[in-house]
């Protein structure tokens, strides 16, 4: 008889986020997140509030989205699980909403899991800053 893993595909997961975020679906993205998560977002940003809850990550996701036009994606190239993390080295491209000024660049994401929902997410623009948040080596 063969079992059967319970255990969620964090790659899939983390997948699913970027999904829900290019699709700007919030409600889907706040069911991928536990109630008590956790998001740091990357120090060099003007805005570095860490933001805690499912609530208030949703206000700043919807926030920042309306600075892009609706041609802001992001693109996650390789999604990799380290231990109970998974980093995500992530491109994104689009224009600014009022200025139309072409963005683009590339970051890693650090995230973490509990039950099958995600607890925290850090921005890295640095490898080995994710990879220690990780608890992983390079």
């Amino acid at each position: 008889m063969s079992q059967e893993s319970t255990t969620p595909d964090l790659v899939e997961l983390v997948r699913g986020v970027f999904d829900a975020l290019n699709r700007r679906d919030f409600d889907a993205l706040s069911h991928l997140y536990s109630p008590d998560v956790v998001y740091r977002p990357q120090p060099s940003l003007t805005d570095t509030q860490e933001r805690r809850g499912r609530d208030e990550l949703r206000r700043f996701v919807a926030g920042y989205f309306e600075a892009w036009a609706d041609d802001f994606t992001y693109h996650p190239e390789t999604v990799r699980v380290y231990g109970d993390a998974v980093i995500a080295r992530v491109s994104f491209t689009g224009h600014a909403r009022v200025s139309g000024v072409e963005v683009s660049g590339r970051l890693f994401n650090v995230f973490q899991f509990h039950d099958g929902l995600v607890t925290r997410i850090e921005d890295f623009v640095d490898r080995e800053d994710a990879l220690k948040a990780a608890g992983a080596s390079g």
